[in-house]
């Protein structure tokens, strides 16, 4: 990453995640009165109500070079879905296809689920495409038992703003 960046500590409640404790995201330090403020610039794997290009206040953490995320300041406009593929479905590209078709983009990792090991995507919905629409097809793929999903952060703005 950019040697400018840092990484902004999400702390993970234990009852939702039992995985680890925290989520870090790398994030751009913004300009502002604020020396804390940053704007994310990844998307998260299990951290909710947050998603790609929102600024955030963030507290250094002593004897770190990571900050403990505090509030989100600026959203924006993306939105976040996290999904579990399951790999042995022939219609993950098909279902992935529509969505890439909308704009969206998604970062992986692996993870054990079940007892097996599974792809998680953290996908990321740009403010051009019509989140309802995405939300559709997520559904659609899950009904169809391609993979299940949850929403980590769904933007919608007013009637007449922008993000």
């Amino acid at each position: 990453m950019t040697k400018s960046w840092a990484r902004v500590l999400f702390e993970l409640d234990p009852a939702y995640w039992p995985g680890p404790g925290g989520e870090t995201l790398w994030a751009e330090p913004v300009a502002s009165s604020e020396s804390t403020n940053f704007r994310l610039m990844n998307s998260p794997f299990h951290v909710r109500g947050v998603s790609y290009q929102d600024v955030v206040r963030a507290t250094p953490i002593e004897q770190s070079d990571v900050f403990r995320f505090e509030k989100v300041i600026e959203r924006g406009g993306h939105s976040t879905y996290m999904i579990i593929i399951d790999g042995r479905s022939p219609r993950v590209d098909a279902y992935w296809n529509l969505l890439r078709s909308m704009g969206c983009s998604y970062e992986s990792a692996t993870i054990h689920w079940e007892g097996e090991r599974r792809k998680l995507y953290s996908v990321d919905v740009p403010p051009s495409a019509d989140v309802h629409e995405v939300y559709d097809i997520l559904e659609r793929g899950e009904n169809d038992k391609v993979w299940i999903f949850q929403e980590g952060h769904a933007y919608l703005p007013r009637r007449g703003s922008t993000p």
